[in-house]
């Protein structure tokens, strides 16, 4: 994806407007997250070799492990897209329904009502207001901006009726078995072979099958839910650094203080601030 005249946000996330200029026929590159908001023109895009027609009135999200190719676009076809980088990524999704990420796979491209068409203009605005007058709050807006993005269309799908119509795999059935005792017990458990074994199943092909349709390992995973919870509680919680060790089962503070810059980059103490 061109996107050489992005502006960069320091919370993990590049925006502006692109036009796919010179990108006919080969293979985007994408963030973890990716999501493109028409604006004028058409395009057809090829997304997991499934053709699609992009134009001012849709409303696309994407994901690293998509397999997208612009395949022809009108001389006046332009988007402005939102890539945003995995640890973002995962606050946003942190509070949202885990069958959204399924139906997000399989509809990547949602067509907008007029009046959808306003609202997410409007959202749009907003957004950029946040990003662009760097408010001491702005992680958490944006987070929370995305998350009611992603939950009106989680509505949508409860409108339509599509999450029961999804079919998954047994694979697939595992893994969002898996995504869901993670977030029961993440607090308390973080080994592999605890999740394996409440699935019936050996560590070993749960790390085969989280790689195969996660797009991560098991431990990572499982490591990234910690680290939600632990900023969650850091953020929105005046508990000592100790009291949050013992509810997360950390052996003590120090170590849970390493485990996080390791996976963060910043101490317990800089992040609170």
């Amino acid at each position: 994806m061109q996107t050489s005249l992005f502006q960069t946000s320091p919370i993990g996330m590049r925006f502006g407007t692109t036009t796919w200029e010179n990108q006919l026929g080969y293979p985007l590159q994408l963030s973890y997250l990716v999501v493109l908001l028409g604006l004028e023109g058409e395009a057809t895009i090829t997304l997991n070799f499934k053709d699609y027609t992009l134009s001012k009135d849709t409303l696309t999200v994407l994901s690293s492990d998509t397999i997208a190719i612009m395949q022809q676009k009108t001389a006046d076809f332009k988007v402005y897209g939102y890539l945003i980088d995995r640890s973002l990524a995962s606050e946003i999704a942190y509070q949202l329904p885990n069958q959204l990420f399924g139906f997000i796979h399989d509809y990547p491209v949602h067509q907008l009502s007029k009046r959808e068409k306003q609202q997410v203009v409007y959202w749009n605005k907003q957004l950029l207001y946040m990003l662009e007058n760097n408010a001491s709050h702005v992680q958490q807006m944006v987070c929370n901006h995305f998350e009611n993005l992603f939950l009106r269309l989680a509505e949508y799908m409860d409108e339509q009726g599509t999450f029961k119509q999804q079919k998954f795999s047994r694979q697939e059935e595992l893994c969002w078995k898996f995504w869901d005792l993670i977030g029961q017990h993440a607090k308390t458990h973080r080994e592999v072979a605890f999740y394996a074994e409440k699935l019936h199943i050996t560590p070993f092909y749960l790390a085969q099958i989280s790689k195969k349709h996660l797009n991560d390992q098991p431990k990572d995973l499982i490591n990234r839910q910690v680290v939600l919870e632990l900023k969650t509680l850091l953020r929105t919680t005046d508990k000592s650094i100790g009291e949050i060790a013992e509810e997360l089962h950390f052996v003590d503070p120090s170590y849970m203080g390493r485990f996080f810059k390791r996976e963060t980059g910043f101490s317990l103490s800089a992040y609170r601030k």
